[in-house]
């Protein structure tokens, strides 16, 4: 079977952060074939999270997909491989394009390897990874855990905005009001109970999402529930689906303290949020998605909006 149980992890208990900044982390576990993959892992507890929950499964090893660049959705990662929890990493290996962003940056005053040198400074944090065993979200889409599936940002949209912020030497250059590293994060497509998908966002522009997102029963609203973003999604949501978002559930990781993003303006907006089942992991703590939970059905829907061993 494909289909994986989801947890969104919230930061109830931890300690130690100025504001609370711990950043997003998604648990997919696969019990069937007794795997687990993480979506990002923005801070040590995460990881000790993680660990927790595979060594209670007996799991030695955990694939890792990174999002984005970004320490809030890193900063855990050091930590599972340090303690040898760590199978393959995906995200994307940009050192492989040089040559294709080279060709987009037509500018015949820069040379490969001062190229490759930015590239490395950008993305530094997946710069350090290097020896883990690295794989390339693009390249190496097959061998990504089984029922998962990488469906943006396109391979020409990322280059594309890689080399816009080559050419700025900067990567505060945005995108639809994003930084280019947030704008391309990679959109997961993740198979839960009863036939239903969760997307996975990461802080990606709603403009890089070229999906469908009728055909997702639960929905990660972009960058910690950023109220431009999650507005953006719903819009796009009504469109597709003849204003029927009633039957969607909207995943919002929002960890993240004072840092940019987050969702007290969007949970302040009640005529936006209207009529929508969001599920926050700053009121919900952590939330499960698409397991079988022994507590009443009805009381377990009201507290997590999801529908559990379904």
């Amino acid at each position: 079977m494909k289909n994986y149980q989801v947890k969104v992890l919230g930061t109830t208990g931890y300690t130690g952060k100025r504001n609370g900044q711990y950043g997003d982390c998604f648990i997919l576990y696969n019990e069937a074939k007794k795997k687990i993959v993480v979506y990002d892992c923005g801070s040590e507890q995460h990881a000790e999270k993680v660990i927790e929950l595979m060594n209670s499964k007996g799991i030695t090893k955990t694939d890792i997909i990174l999002s984005h660049n970004d320490l809030d959705h890193f900063e855990g990662i050091p930590k599972l491989i340090e303690e040898k929890k760590v199978g393959k990493i995906f995200t994307t290996l940009l050192l492989k394009y040089v040559d294709d962003i080279l060709e987009k940056l037509d500018d015949d005053r820069r040379t490969r390897e001062a190229t490759k040198k930015r590239i490395l400074e950008l993305y530094d944090n997946i710069a350090t990874l290097s020896g883990c065993d690295l794989k390339d979200i693009y390249e190496d889409s097959d061998e990504l855990p089984d029922g998962l599936s990488c469906i943006g940002p396109d391979f020409d949209t990322m280059i594309t905005a890689v080399s816009k912020a080559v050419k700025k030497d900067d990567t505060s250059v945005t995108i639809d009001n994003e930084t280019v590293v947030n704008s391309t994060s990679l959109q997961i497509s993740v198979p839960v109970q009863g036939g239903k998908k969760l997307l996975l966002l990461g802080d990606t522009s709603v403009s890089n999402v070229t999906c469908s997102l009728k055909e997702y029963r639960y929905v990660h609203l972009p960058h910690h529930g950023k109220l431009a973003s999650a507005e953006a999604i719903f819009d796009k949501i009504d469109t597709e689906d003849d204003g029927n978002s009633g039957i969607h559930t909207y995943i919002v990781s929002d960890n993240t303290g004072t840092t940019n993003g987050g969702s007290d303006d969007l949970m302040k907006s009640t005529l936006l949020i209207k009529g929508k089942n969001i599920r926050n992991t700053k009121t919900a703590g952590t939330i499960p998605l698409g397991v079988t939970v022994h507590v009443n059905v009805d009381s377990a829907r009201e507290q997590y909006g999801l529908c559990f061993g379904s």
